[in-house]
């Protein structure tokens, strides 16, 4: 009687679970599908189209000075030029349109480019960078291209480019990386030849470690004071540094109408590491790249922006503050900048 009486409440038990999980499993499969798509287009681009925005000769000369040359490494742009047209788009101010072609005469580079200007622009109802964004959104969707971000404080670790586009081109997907901030100053103080970097990018973590910013310097966990909340956490490994970067910015995409109604409908350009990736997500259309072997970049940062500190955040991973993503994807991801 005994065994009849578990062996009937077992079955009912067992029962009971299975049905629960049948019902969660079916509520869980709905609302992914009321949030999630796949607006993947499955196809090649004929181009990739480099957005540049810069203005006033400091950022200026920075472009020329590192990151277009770290864009001409071997197994950057060239190595793409062989599948696809490169275009560099440079988006400035009225003021700055000569200083941006003369540069361009002096260095040896063999893409086409052209140079889009502040007055070309009507609608002032957004920030300037919104409307830089929306051109060049538009340019590569009319064009078939994938479009490289390349701000001026950007240095690319030689076959990053190469990469991103081999991952991206033909899935209809735009690919993240988190990047540290390195301090310019340090660099320049101790005579780092930046370019030579760009070469070994293994030797580019290591001197990015070597010379961090203070706003990487503080995103460690393992500190009391730190600056977690802005996003990044690190911990230190005998092979390099585990990163945990809630906002890894997008900087290979392979845009869509989506992508550009999302940035026409919104004033600010600072959602584009803060809201644009979860569009990217929601639609099934985002990769995030956290090994540095796959691509490496670093920006440039002078030592005058300082790191916001708070105490009693040992061990946080969590991005803290004003805003609350859809879902906290990236921070899932331990990623590793291998500088061994």
């Amino acid at each position: 009687m005994v065994n009849f009486i578990n062996r009937l409440n077992n079955s009912l038990t067992y029962r009971y679970r299975y049905a629960w999980f049948r019902l969660t499993t079916f509520y869980w499969k709905l609302i992914t599908k009321i949030l999630i798509s796949n607006k993947r287009e499955f196809k090649q681009k004929d181009a990739l189209f480099v957005w540049v925005p810069v203005w006033g000769e400091k950022h200026i000369k920075w472009f020329f000075e590192y990151t277009l040359p770290s864009l001409l490494t071997s197994a950057n742009l060239p190595l793409v030029s062989k599948d696809k047209k490169i275009k560099i788009y440079f988006y400035t101010k009225d003021v700055d349109e000569s200083l941006i072609i003369n540069y361009m005469k002096v260095n040896s580079c063999e893409f086409n480019y052209c140079v889009i200007k502040e007055s070309y622009f009507i609608d002032m109802a957004r920030s300037l960078m919104s409307n830089f964004m929306i051109h060049i959104l538009n340019e590569c969707i009319q064009k078939n291209a994938l479009l490289l971000i390349a701000q001026p404080d950007l240095v690319f670790s030689d076959g990053s480019v190469s990469n991103l586009v081999k991952l991206s081109d033909g899935k209809g997907v735009s690919i993240s990386v988190a990047h540290p901030r390195v301090s310019i100053d340090k660099l320049k103080k101790n005579d780092v030849d930046i370019l030579s970097l760009s070469k070994n990018v293994t030797l580019m973590v290591k001197t990015a470690l070597d010379y961090a910013h203070d706003t990487l310097l503080y995103a460690d966990e393992a500190i009391d004071v730190n600056n977690t909340m802005s996003g990044i956490a690190t911990r230190k490994l005998p092979s390099g540094l585990a990163v945990i970067h809630n906002l890894p910015a997008v900087y290979l995409c392979s845009p869509i109408q989506d992508d550009l109604t999302f940035f026409l409908r919104r004033p600010d350009f600072n959602i584009i590491d803060k809201a644009w990736p979860h569009l990217l997500f929601r639609q099934s259309r985002l990769k995030v790249i956290g090994s540095s072997d796959i691509a490496f970049l670093i920006e440039l940062t002078s030592d005058e922006i300082k790191p916001k500190l708070k105490s009693g955040l040992k061990y946080n991973d969590f991005l803290k503050g004003i805003f609350t993503p859809f879902v906290n994807y990236s921070n899932v991801m331990i990623g590793l900048w291998r500088s061994k």
